[in-house]
């Protein structure tokens, strides 16, 4: 059954990420940025007007880089931390820059194969680590990060070492991982609750690390990059929140459902509906994660359970991305890995069932979600079949809910 998913579309994951790896779309943007700062810009300025949606392809092809494909929003949408490590890029031409990145990736992506690996053996899934990482080279979330040069394997090895250091007893320096995480994407600042819950001063480790990255890059466009950040990020998400690429967050359900956006024909053009129905997901989702973290430390320590409420907000960092690509899969790795040793340890067969479901919904490509889902718009039913990888997610967080409640055995721990 794995074979059939990962296999649904051909070569096509192959094809596209081969196709695009010298010229990643959504690398190029960052690299750009960085670029225009660093030659037109000023210190705690606002950043150079040449990137605004008019002019912003035209100067990116007077330095070598690419056109975007279908730019609805602003041309730079990330946090001005993010474009920190980009700067180490300014100085080589945007093809070395690219191959400096995918490289990168595929590093980072080894990374995170060693330490995914030890918790596979612990799982009974004794994958010799070479293998693991040629599969997850060319597992289609992956094939997805290399095809748009996304921060996807970045973000699930800061993700990951940060777990690794708390499942250690170094709870400060697992929050400082998770504050570079949030530094990169945002989106992981929902661990934040889990940390404070947990631990107060590695509450404030993160805090300050955090605070310290975004001081560090208050020369690239100052509080106008933040405030520009924050305001144009809700008119990216209206513009996408529909596509067909948005299979992860609950919000491209509820908005290809209930909502008005270009690319779905909604079940019922209701957007307060739709609104009222994300928050009330969002809120069960969360507050879900909060009972399972305080059931967990109020028992005996039990290692599996304290994965399991981990994994939940693992779960959450990409869920409740209203934007949440095919490539965020690679952030679902742990926790389906967290989730699975608890279910073996635990002997529950039908967490381990929802976990391998989980596996096999993740692992179709998104390819084979667009040709089944096309034409646009997409109809009620094919919206639907567009969120099945958003329905892997959740069956990992149901599995995790499960063990995470369950009585700690004389076994685990």
């Amino acid at each position: 059954m794995l074979a059939a998913c990962w296999a649904s579309d051909g070569r096509g994951p192959v094809v596209d990420a081969l196709d695009n790896l010298r010229h990643p779309n959504d690398f190029t943007p960052d690299y750009v940025t960085a670029v225009a700062w660093v030659r037109l810009g000023r210190w705690g300025a606002p950043l150079p007007a040449v990137l605004g949606r008019e002019t912003a392809d035209d100067y990116a092809q007077s330095i070598g880089a690419r056109r975007l494909e279908n730019l609805l929003g602003p041309y730079y949408v990330h946090p001005p931390t993010a474009l920190l490590p980009m700067l180490l890029l300014v100085p080589v031409p945007y093809p070395v820059a690219a191959a400096v990145w995918q490289t990168l990736s595929i590093v980072l992506l080894a990374l995170l194969t060693r330490m995914l690996a030890p918790i596979a053996v612990e799982a009974g899934l004794a994958i010799p680590a070479p293998l693991l990482f040629l599969l997850l080279l060319l597992w289609p979330p992956m094939l997805t990060n290399l095809e748009f040069g996304q921060w996807s394997p970045l973000l699930a090895v800061t993700i990951a070492a940060g777990h690794r250091a708390w499942e250690r007893g170094a709870a400060r320096r697992g929050a400082t991982f998770m504050a570079v995480a949030t530094a990169i994407k945002l989106t992981p600042l929902i661990l934040f609750h889990y940390v404070l819950l947990r631990d107060r001063r590695a509450a404030w480790r993160f805090v300050w690390v955090l605070l310290g990255l975004c001081l560090l890059a208050s020369p690239l466009g100052g509080l106008h990059a933040w405030l520009t950040l924050f305001r144009e990020s809700s008119g990216n998400t209206i513009a996408w929140q529909t596509w067909w690429h948005n299979t992860l967050a609950v919000n491209g359900l509820t908005s290809r459902l209930f909502g008005q956006g270009g690319f779905a024909q909604p079940l019922l053009a209701a957007p307060l509906v739709g609104r009222v129905l994300l928050l009330a997901s969002e809120a069960a989702l969360v507050g879900t994660a909060i009972l399972a973290t305080r059931s967990t430390f109020r028992e005996a320590p039990d290692r599996e359970r304290h994965g399991c409420a981990l994994a939940l907000w693992y779960v959450l960092v990409v869920v409740l991305n209203p934007l949440g690509w095919p490539h965020y899969a690679l952030l679902l790795l742990l926790p389906m890995a967290l989730t699975w040793r608890a279910a073996v340890a635990q002997s529950d067969p039908l967490a381990r069932t929802l976990t391998t479901i989980a596996l096999l919904l993740l692992t179709i490509p998104k390819e084979t979600l667009c040709t089944a889902a096309f034409p646009i718009p997409f109809s009620p039913l094919r919206s639907l079949w567009l969120s099945v990888p958003l329905l892997g997610a959740l069956l990992i967080f149901a599995a995790a809910v499960r063990l995470a409640f369950r009585p700690p055995t004389p076994t685990s721990g």
